[in-house]
């Protein structure tokens, strides 16, 4: 089974203002190039004939956050020429653009179209707790322009020590500004779970709040009954992808995205993408600036080699015990 070329997630950019504590550019900063996706990169991948089969992007990075990408605007302008009824998903923290630049994308999001504010606080203190760097007022600007478009608006929060007693506060903060839902995040990011955060791991919140399972879990509240998008496809796809070597692999159902990072490299999700050793076997396998994108999806790799999903992002996060159809359904 061929890899699912609905949806992909595209890292337009790796520079980020902020320097959040369990971020890779924080974590291992020694291989952190800055980089970016021009236009001419959407261009020419990103066809009339790709986007045929494309009916998702998600903008989200490993590294870096979409909203400074120099083109991002008119990257979703060539998005939607190509495909009219394409969905866009941003995923930002939101600092430091003006309210023309937020005007600018309000106007470009449709009803299909959602935008996720990666907030961990309730004010500019508590959210630099762990967002390192972040702008609580220009974050304000945005999200009022957004809540005024025709998108889909979400507030993501990740629990942690410092503000797991606070979560009903940001909840009834979100309501009031207008968000449509907002997402909890329990990480696995923590000293129970990583050895070198330590025993006293001090951003880990109490157990409950911790993910028992090998990737993130959610925890949901809705807001309106406007319609998220948020399975759309999914189940189909989930119930057409076998279990192979004890693995359901998400890249194969679609949920996660086909992962496409700054400089252009190819990998069948972010978690393999991402700079930490354990991943330094798929850095640079697969390139978009020396190969096309429907060249990269036919190579014989996919249906030989890949089969046995060996590594160990694919063992411990699409391992098939953990793949329910609510998981492959989150992002």
């Amino acid at each position: 089974m061929s890899l699912a070329r609905w949806h992909y997630h595209i890292e337009s950019s790796s520079r980020c203002t902020l320097k959040c504590l369990r971020c890779a550019r924080t974590e291992v900063p020694e291989t952190l190039l800055n980089t970016q996706l021009r236009l001419d990169f959407f261009q020419r991948n990103f066809t009339k004939e790709v986007m045929q089969e494309v009916k998702k992007i998600t903008f989200c990075g490993d590294d870096g956050d979409p909203i400074y990408t120099t083109d991002l605007i008119q990257i979703i302008k060539h998005l939607k020429t190509m495909n009219k009824d394409i969905q866009i998903v941003i995923v930002t923290n939101g600092s430091y653009k003006d309210a023309m630049w937020w005007r600018k994308l309000g106007m470009l999001m449709g009803e299909q179209d959602v935008i996720h504010f990666s907030l961990d606080g309730w004010d500019q203190k508590s959210n630099e707790q762990y967002r390192v760097g972040s702008d609580w007022e220009s974050i304000c600007v945005g999200i009022d322009a957004m809540i005024k478009s025709k998108a889909y608006v979400v507030w993501d929060a990740i629990a942690f020590k410092f503000n797991e007693n606070m979560i009903h506060i940001m909840k009834e903060m979100a309501k009031n500004k207008g968000f449509d839902k907002f997402q909890l995040t329990l990480s696995t990011k923590f000293g129970s779970f990583y050895p070198r955060y330590g025993e006293n791991d001090p951003l880990e919140p109490s157990s409950k709040l911790v993910s028992t399972t090998n990737r993130f879990q959610r925890q949901v509240t809705y807001f309106t009954n406007r319609d998220d998008y948020g399975k759309r496809d999914t189940t189909k796809y989930y119930m057409n992808t076998p279990v192979e070597n004890g693995v359901k692999p998400l890249c194969r159902i679609g949920s996660k995205g086909l992962f496409i990072n700054s400089r252009g490299e190819f990998y069948p999700c972010c978690w393999v993408a991402n700079r930490y050793a354990h991943n330094d076997d798929w850095q640079g396998k697969f390139s978009l600036y020396e190969r096309s994108l429907p060249d990269i999806l036919q190579d014989d790799f996919w249906d030989n080699e890949f089969k046995t999903f060996k590594w160990y992002e694919c063992q411990t996060k699409c391992k098939s015990s953990e793949v329910t159809l609510e998981t492959a359904s989150e992002w």
